[in-house]
């Protein structure tokens, strides 16, 4: 069995690449970090527009039946 002994210099070389090699995906972890940010906001209002949408759903139904009174009540008591 053969072991693998290394010199200062490749040690030090191999340390190097690997120290770059954990920038890159630290650099990595910040962008999907922030990517997941921007995901859970976007998500966030859009639950926010469908909560205003499922409002506005329920009024303006209301609203046009209440019209629909209101001017039923107009041309049979004001109107006569």
């Amino acid at each position: 069995m053969t072991d693998n002994w290394y010199d200062n210099k490749a040690l030090l070389e191999k340390i190097d690449t690997l120290d770059s090699k954990i920038d890159s995906l630290r650099t990595d972890l910040e962008t999907t970090r922030a990517m997941i940010r921007d995901y859970n906001n976007l998500r966030q209002k859009v639950e926010d527009t469908a909560s205003k949408l499922n409002t506005l759903m329920w009024f303006v139904p209301v609203l046009l039946a209440g019209l629909g009174l209101v001017f039923t009540f107009v041309n049979l008591f004001v109107l006569r």
